[in-house]
């Protein structure tokens, strides 16, 4: 990208974030969206807030609810929750009713366990925290025990 046209970007927008999976985080006048590489938007739709892309998908936040969109801006699915993170793995922690779990591309969450918090998953594991205690997790949400996971000695 030359620097006139990154000036051209940057003065037409009130905020510009960092291009991933080809699109850019905008804000313009109070309301978020993508751009492409040459700064005309991605898509029609306007949001409360959106982030990057990370696998696909966006989180994106209206009406103070929380989901993922797809590069055309379309919600990738019908939930909402209280707070939606990136994906990675596969896999997006969500807060609901003050609990946090993962969630699928499609909106749904990957297990029934509920947690104080999660983080993402790395290498097929994520971090929990229940009761002030931290440990791992699988995909499917379930706890490991801390002698099945293979550690370099």
């Amino acid at each position: 990208m030359n620097a006139v046209l990154i000036r051209k970007i940057l003065s037409r927008h009130d905020y510009v974030g960092p291009f991933s999976e080809g699109l850019a985080p905008v804000r313009k006048n109070g309301k978020w969206f993508h751009i492409r590489p040459d700064g005309t938007p991605a898509y029609w739709l306007r949001y409360d807030w959106v982030g990057p892309f990370s696998e696909g998908l966006a989180d994106a936040m209206d009406n103070s609810r929380w989901f993922h969109i797809r590069p055309d801006g379309t919600p990738a699915y019908r939930q909402r929750y209280d707070m939606v993170w990136a994906f990675s793995e596969g896999l997006a922690e969500a807060l609901d009713n003050g609990r946090e779990f993962h969630i699928r591309p499609d909106g749904i969450p990957a297990y029934r366990v509920r947690y104080e918090k999660v983080l993402p998953f790395c290498e097929g594991l994520a971090i929990a925290m229940e009761r002030g205690e931290w440990f791992c997790i699988r995909p499917d949400g379930i706890r490991m025990d801390p002698r099945s996971i293979n550690t370099p000695v």
